[in-house]
């Protein structure tokens, strides 16, 4: 599987890993079934309301605007407010990031949405699919326009890669989000925290710290070299107890 490369102006270089055909496909399935059962809720409410409430052209107006308006901002709302993830992609682990790995804009969700009728409706599913196939980044042409990527939140980690910090039987991790890391992240952010310490670089501390929290989409008031430290040890925590 091919990575996306995010290279900081401290060469702090965070790689993620595009999310395949099949877990989109999955996530679109899981979103579907979603409106499918919107959809009967609004099938049942109208075989029992019926001609009482909605035998007026304004109560049948404004009966389907309901049923139909959440479903057409469903991806828009959803992956404004949840981080990036309809309730499809949180279900497969999967979110979507900004190419230079942080959390899109409100344009650039925006862009994505617009750009969906495109993608699945004028060209075809089909279409989408093999673009996000060949594409090299995981992207449909709505992610190419807005400048995102659909990653994996769970990376593929070997703990034998990694030099582990020793933790204590009853560590409590602070970030759960360094899920979102790669092994390649936690290896860089442990050489650059070693960088720091040797050459005193306090820049090179706020600039990776800085990536990591809008990568894994926290707010932290630590030290830079404290809160990387910590995302290390809670990393390692994280992949010992799976």
């Amino acid at each position: 599987m091919s990575q996306i490369q995010i290279q900081t102006t401290q060469n702090v270089a965070l790689a993620f890993t595009p999310a395949s055909v099949g877990d989109r496909i999955l996530a679109h399935f899981i979103d579907w079934v979603i409106f499918i059962a919107w959809f009967l809720i609004f099938a049942l409410l109208y075989s029992g309301l019926g001609s009482s409430l909605l035998g007026s052209k304004i109560g049948m107006v404004v009966f389907f605007v309901f049923m139909l308006l959440p479903v057409m901002f469903y991806d828009l709302l959803f992956e404004v407010f949840m981080n990036g993830q309809s309730l499809g992609k949180r279900a497969i682990n999967v979110r979507v990031l900004a190419l230079d790995g942080t959390s899109p804009t409100l344009g650039a969700y925006i862009m994505r949405w617009i750009f969906r009728l495109v993608d699945t409706g004028i060209l075809g599913s089909m279409v989408a699919l093999i673009i996000v196939a060949v594409n090299g980044k995981g992207q449909r042409l709505g992610d190419i326009a807005a400048g995102t990527a659909v990653v994996k939140l769970k990376q593929t980690v070997s703990l034998a890669q990694l030099k582990q910090e020793k933790l204590q039987d009853d560590y409590v991790p602070m970030f759960l989000e360094v899920s979102l890391l790669s092994d390649r992240d936690v290896v860089t952010i442990r050489a650059v925290l070693k960088k720091c310490r040797d050459e005193n670089n306090s820049l090179l501390a706020e600039e990776a710290a800085k990536k990591v929290k809008e990568v894994i989409g926290i707010k932290s008031e630590m030290g830079n070299m404290e809160f990387l430290k910590q995302v290390l040890q809670d990393h390692t925590y994280l992949m010992t107890v799976e």
